[in-house]
């Protein structure tokens, strides 16, 4: 069974050979991924077979226990699952004839999606193509279009002047009540902030990080306008310098959004400690529907308490 293998750093491949199976296990040195390859023959016992592969699979698992696992081959009749009840097989169709010879199990139950193709030369094992049944998050969820407000140097100082030069004793006497003087602020300041600072709309991707700002997407464009001027011209050294400043970018944003998260938990405020938790976690709360009472029962609930 052919294997391709992208690392950067070369694979170590492992042989474990006896009359009962063949067990080829490779993996990266990154140990990102585990890869066996197995052929049990059809004279085989199956029971010591399994017992074998059982105790080579364990022992790759407690090496590396981060790597994902799959293990494919040739299992004539033998089932791993018998031996493996955590390991999960993806392929449901016959491989040879009318029978299921040839097996992908992982750990994570529904992950592929098996298909039969044609079989490579002249095999006459039908070749098995995987596709993963995940489905990206960025496919699932459309992005969201929304307005933010852009508080820049010259829209807060215009705020700051129309603040300056408000009249805030003609809310004072307008009104003695404390709940309509509150209104009436807020509400002038807000009428304030929506005539002074400008308003942009922008777009949201569901799988978009938090530390992405204008910053990075603007490093981005550079380094795309440079990489095609550079294709145009056949001199890569802008964009070189374009790809520099990209991965400088994305550093200094995720620092500060690192300085705005540890600014939230050294606040001595409980509201800010709990954003700041919120945002790690990815917290959302759920929704909460309003339940539709009966007025009778809040009449009898009152009626009760009264007796």
């Amino acid at each position: 069974m052919p294997m391709l293998l992208l690392s950067p750093t070369p694979a170590h491949p492992t042989w474990s050979c006896s009359p009962s199976s063949f067990v080829l296990s490779t993996f990266p040195g990154s140990s990102s991924v585990v890869i066996n390859t197995m052929y049990i023959p059809p004279q085989a016992n199956m029971d010591t077979a399994l017992c074998e592969l059982h105790e080579a699979l364990t022992q790759f698992q407690a090496q590396h226990r981060d790597a994902a696992l799959i293990v494919v081959g040739d299992f004539n009749s033998a089932n791993l699952k018998s031996a493996m009840p955590n390991l999960y097989q993806h392929v449901t169709f016959p491989t040879r004839g009318n029978r299921t010879l040839d097996h992908c199990y992982t750990p994570y139950k529904d992950s592929y999606k098996a298909l039969a193709h044609p079989p490579f030369g002249k095999s006459d094992h039908a070749a098995i193509f995987l596709l993963p049944k995940y489905k990206q998050r960025v496919k699932r969820e459309a992005p969201v279009q929304r307005e933010v407000a852009r508080w820049t140097d010259q829209s807060v100082a215009a705020l700051q002047d129309g603040l300056d030069d408000a009249d805030w004793d003609m809310f004072c006497r307008s009104t003695d009540d404390v709940s309509e003087f509150t209104e009436a602020v807020v509400g002038f300041i807000g009428k304030l902030v929506d005539d002074t600072i400008p308003r942009t709309s922008i777009k949201t991707f569901p799988n978009q990080k938090l530390w992405v700002d204008r910053t990075i997407r603007e490093a981005l464009n550079s380094r795309t306008a440079a990489y095609n001027a550079g294709i145009i011209s056949g001199n890569m050294d802008e964009y070189k310098s374009a790809a520099y400043g990209a991965r400088r970018a994305v550093r200094e944003a995720k620092r500060r959004y690192g300085k705005k998260l540890e600014t939230q938990f050294q606040q001595s405020g409980s509201r800010s400690l709990w954003q700041g938790l919120r945002t790690i976690t990815d917290y959302r709360s759920p929704p909460s529907g309003l339940m539709s009472a009966d007025e009778s029962l809040a009449n009898d609930y009152i009626l009760r308490g009264c007796i």
